[in-house]
């Protein structure tokens, strides 16, 4: 009776994390296409939103990263400091995810942010997606924003080459990462990507490095990833 009793449970179980698998990964746009220079805004952000509550992108132009966190999305200007765009807002390229966390830890690490990387990856599932909040307070940290471009768009590459850096001293806030499956396409991004809100919410930015991490990191991964491709370009086929 009793081998019935957790036979049934574990059933039961199994079942209702089929009915509630993990949140798919949102990616508006190939990685591939918005790299090459294609930052003509074609999605609001208030659409943007009906997708995920945390994630990373940027905005018409390539003016500013975004950054997603507890559904509220973040501009950071071209000097690192963040504003609250209009819902309006227009976005060529993001990556969203209704964070679920199905894990958490506190860290201590005074390696930089690959050593993060390496970190997150033993506790996660290999070739899957992943999302990280990590709550923190660091003691050296390298963010950068970039100033918007006019058409002709540079291709990424060329773009950050004007990035503006900023680097911080006892940084409290929140690091906001997703990581993408190694993949020879092009679709996605690889690897871990960080950006960060400090916690007074006036400043943050992609992060270059992050030395000296205290605090409290929550994860998740997904095997489920969704697409939007944005309409076609005047003058594209």
């Amino acid at each position: 009776m009793r081998t019935r009793f957790i036979l049934g449970c574990l059933l039961a179980l199994l079942a209702a994390c089929a009915r509630h698998p993990a949140p798919a990964v949102y990616q508006y746009a190939a990685f591939d296409d918005f790299a090459a220079g294609q930052y003509a805004g074609s999605i609001p952000l208030s659409a943007l939103k009906t997708h995920g509550d945390f994630g990373l992108g940027t905005f018409s132009g390539l003016d500013g990263e975004m950054i997603v966190l507890d559904g509220t999305i973040y501009r950071a200007q071209a000097d690192c400091t963040l504003t609250r765009p209009d819902p309006a807002t227009l976005s060529p390229f993001a990556e969203l995810v209704f964070f679920k966390p199905e894990a958490s830890s506190s860290i201590s690490m005074p390696g930089d942010s690959a050593a993060l990387g390496k970190w997150l990856n033993a506790r996660l599932p290999e070739g899957s997606f992943a999302a990280v909040r990590v709550k923190a307070t660091i003691k050296h940290l390298k963010i950068r924003s970039v100033a918007g471009f006019t058409p002709p768009y540079p291709a990424l590459g060329d773009a950050l080459k004007s990035m503006n850096i900023r680097d911080l001293t006892d940084a409290t806030g929140t690091i906001v990462g997703l990581r993408g499956p190694a993949q020879p396409t092009g679709v996605w991004v690889p690897g871990w990507h960080f950006h960060f809100v400090s916690a007074d919410g006036k400043t943050g930015g992609h992060v270059l490095n992050a030395e000296g991490i205290e605090g409290d990191a929550a994860w998740m991964s997904s095997t489920r990833y969704e697409l939007e491709l944005p309409p076609p370009a005047p003058g594209r086929p």
